[in-house]
């Protein structure tokens, strides 16, 4: 299973208990696709960056969660067809590997300076 937020905004007119009770049902998507929620935060009222839907502000909501690609299609589906949500959001998370670096060479810097003094007009210009 893959790692992903979804971020999802409510209309902010929107009852507090009709809020809850949308809230349940994104868990309920969530759970019956087989997804595990790992964590639900509730930012609260924000305003937006510019208006969607008529509204200026709206509730934010962000879940992390582990599900299979299938699960967040329906996701997203189902925030298409809710009107009371404005607008979402879902990424998956990548797993990060630590890069292997490769240490450079030390060459002093006098046997540069012996390189690029045979590239541009031989030995003789250089002096040791």
């Amino acid at each position: 299973m893959n790692k992903y937020e979804s971020i999802f905004v409510i209309n902010p007119k929107l009852a507090e208990e009709k809020r809850k009770e949308l809230i349940e049902k994104v868990k309920g998507i969530i759970a019956s696709g087989g997804g595990k929620l790992l964590s639900l935060e509730e930012w609260g009222v924000r305003r937006l960056a510019y208006p969607a839907k008529g509204c200026q502000e709206g509730y934010y909501c962000l879940l992390n969660l582990e599900a299979i690609p299938s699960v967040i299609e329906s996701l997203e589906r189902n925030y298409r067809t809710i009107e009371e949500i404005i607008k979402y959001l879902s990424v998956r998370i990548e797993e990060r590997k630590p890069k292997k670096v490769k240490p450079k060479k030390y060459r002093p810097r006098i046997q540069e300076k012996k390189e690029y003094y045979e590239r541009r007009g031989g030995r003789e210009r250089w002096r040791e």
